[in-house]
């Protein structure tokens, strides 16, 4: 998973079952990858590694803080935590920073000297979409890139307006921090993994992935902004 809160109904229903059942579980968020929350710079050099390009758009004034975890550390995290009998029935968040979406795009102006043309979404253009959506997808239940789509925009939700990608929101809901179960293991900072990335040495995520190339294809399309 990618962040703290469940904005996806699905998610909290699973989570719900299992308690029911009185099954023994370990619920792990990860944040935000650092992988798909850097921006695209004017030159083009960074594209390569993005998602999708352009990759410049500012969610609900991106002045919401996220917490951010690097793909290559998840594993590492994961192995300690279910083998950590403190994080039996409970639920754990891994972090290497926690940085706002101002913050990022400030971060790598400054790393590739590049001045970002900063395109803006509004919180109201976010929750229009998904009530779009929502109103598409119960009329057509197969339409996947509207599927997808309402996934991505629940995420922007969450984050950009609602918060709940905070420590001190995971804090609230019980979460355990492990970074404070285990201080000896150091993740990959943000600034190291923009340094990999305008070195040319990143790794693409979801290359060759049919649903995310169709999903760019229908925003296009429909002329929405990511």
């Amino acid at each position: 998973m990618r962040k703290v809160a469940n904005s996806i109904p699905q998610k909290e229903a699973i989570y719900q079952h299992i308690r029911k059942l009185h099954l023994p579980y370990t619920i792990i968020d990860v944040g935000f990858w650092h992988q798909i929350s850097f921006p695209t710079v004017p030159s083009g050099r960074v594209d390569y590694a993005s998602m999708y390009a352009p990759n410049t758009t500012i969610h609900a004034g991106g002045n919401a803080p996220n917490l951010l975890t690097d793909l290559r550390d998840i594993g590492p995290f994961v192995a300690r935590i279910i083998a950590d009998p403190r994080t039996l029935n409970r639920s754990v968040y891994t972090w290497s920073d926690v940085l706002t979406q101002n913050e990022i795009f400030d971060m790598m102006e400054e790393m590739s000297g590049e001045k970002i043309e900063r395109t803006y979404m509004s919180a109201e253009t976010i929750e229009t979409a998904i009530a779009t959506f929502k109103e598409t997808l119960e009329k057509e239940p197969e339409n996947i890139p509207a599927r997808l789509a309402l996934t991505m925009f629940q995420y922007f939700l969450s984050k950009a307006i609602r918060g709940d990608n905070r420590p001190e929101y995971a804090k609230y809901l019980g979460y355990l921090d492990a970074r404070e179960l285990y201080p000896d293991f150091e993740p990959r900072s943000f600034r190291s993994y923009l340094k990999e990335v305008l070195d040319g040495k990143a790794e693409k995520v979801y290359k060759d992935n049919e649903g995310i190339e169709q999903l760019k294809k229908w925003f296009f399309e429909s002329g929405l902004p990511l």
